[in-house]
């Protein structure tokens, strides 16, 4: 099928893709370097670069690591490709040294970068199959500038890599829909099989390839003889046996290590966000009352802007309208997707990375079949105009996030500046803490700066004692009387207090009973009534030209990685048994 015949000649729109490719790859390739090398400011980035490292050492030390199978490792395998190749022609990088590991980082953020820039043509061709060309730029050009997949695209964690993979699953299924022969089942099975080991969740395209199958004009029309349906049953296997069969080879340790396999999916993946258990790095949801609706008045509504959220909406709407089999294959992606991991109890917002490149496609194919109706031109052409117009300057805007200083940084600028050498300092035990001390001065990727235990101490540039909000404070069979004495025990050993706002968030709309203790802590500790003062917040915020966008009421994640909100308190009168501060 090559869809409704279109005004702009091949060449022309191929012209128009790569301007439009440009764009989107310079949005994604800008700054990879920020933040360097500062590697927990995004946890999950973390954790994949740590992966790719052992992996280089030992299968055997990559898969018994803490989380390593939370994520999938073919991200780490290109990576591993990337730094072999780097180390050919330049030198060995030294993980212990700041410089290399800042070209480490960007390597790997370059990978993402480079998945992200490589979607943009894969959406033009989707919406250019299901309408025409015109659908097919429109559709590049909203994901071209969709934020959150901008944003993502400069990290090196794995769902910018699946969402690629997962979006060429999906264009080869208009191949499998059409053709339905075992060439396309092996295409097929191929960029599945890719997409799951970028990331597990990438499961889900099973169910369109099954349909995208049963479009196939190979399909037997009547029920007997049977004998015809065997051929086509086994043509059928051929996708998900060559996607099976990518998987075992090239993620070995899943079988090789599969109780550490089973172990680490459950108690970091399945158990906690389907409810099961309820750790504290979910609790920023506990006040959401209607889950499956938070996608489309968070999660879309500050990923992608409300414009394009809505004319996008509007657009599956209207494909669900046609009646083409094409276009149901092209609704059935997003939706498979949002009914499963719509399921979640804890809807972090990059899974709704997935969605973006899906409601481009939406967007395009309605803003162009609009264009393409003289009753209904003028009216499409504002709107189309005025969605991308505004979908790209939120986009710009974003951008500000990687033109300032990661507020972490700005802050421990202004601690080493501003606070006395030994000073007692009050900390979280949280990757969102400003760098301090070795970590500040001669970062060690292998080294591991997060403060952790109720009454851990650590002496560097700063006296830091941990006030343990992630465990100790969060255990139910700890008193309220022995949860107050333990933060009064703390607070009185230290003149400085630095907040970030992950625990803030996680306890704010947890269960009162239980957790009023630490919710009273962090609300008269910035109300100024336990004896310290703000004295400096660092925040950097979405602005062009003045225009300031406040995303303050964004989910979490979409702020904590990149913009957290860094506040840092100082005591006002002198410390219990110390000598006034000078």
């Amino acid at each position: 099928m090559t869809g409704v015949p279109s005004s702009i000649g091949r060449a022309r729109a191929l012209a128009i893709l790569a301007v439009i490719t440009i764009v989107g790859g310079a949005l994604r390739f800008y700054n990879l370097a920020w933040g360097a090398p500062y590697f927990h400011f995004h946890i999950d980035e973390h954790f994949v670069f740590m992966g790719a490292d052992l992996l280089r050492k030992s299968m055997r030390d990559a898969a018994l690591s803490p989380k390593f199978f939370m994520y999938s490792p073919l991200p780490m395998y290109l990576l591993n490709i990337v730094r072999a190749i780097y180390e050919t022609l330049a030198h060995p990088l030294n993980l212990t040294v700041p410089h290399d590991e800042v070209t480490y980082m960007v390597l790997g953020r370059g990978i993402s970068a480079a998945f992200g820039t490589a979607t943009i043509p894969l959406v033009y061709a989707i919406a250019a199959r299901l309408l025409n060309r015109k659908a097919g730029l429109l559709a590049a050009a909203f994901l071209a500038v969709s934020v959150l997949h901008v944003r993502d695209s400069h990290f090196f964690a794995v769902d910018v890599s699946m969402v690629f993979f997962v979006v060429l699953t999906w264009l080869s299924l208009f191949r499998l829909a059409e053709r339905g022969d075992v060439w396309a089942g092996v295409l097929t099975g191929l960029a599945f099989g890719a997409a799951i080991l970028c990331k597990y969740s990438a499961a889900f395209m099973g169910l369109p390839m099954g349909f995208a199958y049963l479009l196939s004009p190979r399909r037997p029309r009547t029920l007997r003889p049977l004998g015809a349906w065997w051929p086509w049953i086994v043509r059928g296997i051929v996708p998900l046996a060559v996607a099976a069969l990518t998987f075992v080879v090239l993620d070995p340790m899943a079988w090789q290590y599969y109780g550490k396999f089973r172990d680490d999916i459950r108690t970091l993946v399945t158990d906690p966000l389907t409810g099961v258990t309820r750790p504290l790095w979910i609790g920023q949801f506990a006040g959401v009352s209607h889950l499956r609706l938070y996608w489309f008045t968070n999660l879309l509504w500050w990923g992608i802007g409300p414009a394009l959220e809505i004319w996008s909406i509007a657009g599956l709407v209207w494909m669900a309208t046609r009646r083409r089999a094409l276009m149901w294959l092209a609704i059935i992606v997003p939706a498979v997707y949002f009914l499963t991991a719509g399921n979640t109890i804890a809807p972090f917002v990059r899974y709704a990375i997935p969605l973006t490149p899906m409601l481009a496609v939406a967007g395009g194919v309605f803003g162009a079949d609009l264009l393409r109706r003289a009753r209904w031109r003028r009216v499409g052409f504002v709107a189309v105009g005025l969605v991308l117009a505004v979908t790209t300057a939120y986009a710009a805007a974003y951008m500000n996030i990687f033109r300032q200083p990661d507020s972490r940084v700005a802050a421990a600028r202004y601690l080493q500046r501003v606070v006395p050498r030994g000073a007692p300092i009050l900390v979280e035990p949280s990757q969102v803490l400003p760098p301090m001390g070795e970590y500040y001065a001669h970062t060690n990727f292998y080294g591991d700066y997060q403060p952790r235990g109720a009454e851990s101490e650590r002496i560097e540039d700063f006296h830091l004692y941990t006030l343990d909000t992630y465990v100790y404070l969060y255990n139910d069979r700890l008193s309220d009387a022995d949860k107050q004495a333990y933060i009064d025990r703390r607070l009185a050993l230290v003149d400085w207090v630095i907040l970030d706002d992950s625990f803030r968030e996680f306890y704010r709309d947890l269960p009162r009973a239980e957790n009023h203790v630490v919710q009273d802590f962090y609300t008269n500790l910035v109300a100024g009534r336990l004896g310290f003062a703000l004295v400096k917040r660092f925040k950097v915020y979405p602005s062009l030209f003045g225009w300031t966008i406040d995303d303050d009421r964004s989910e979490l994640t979409f702020r904590l990685f990149d913009h957290p909100e860094i506040l840092i308190f100082r005591r006002i009168g002198p410390r219990p048994g110390a000598a006034p501060q000078s």
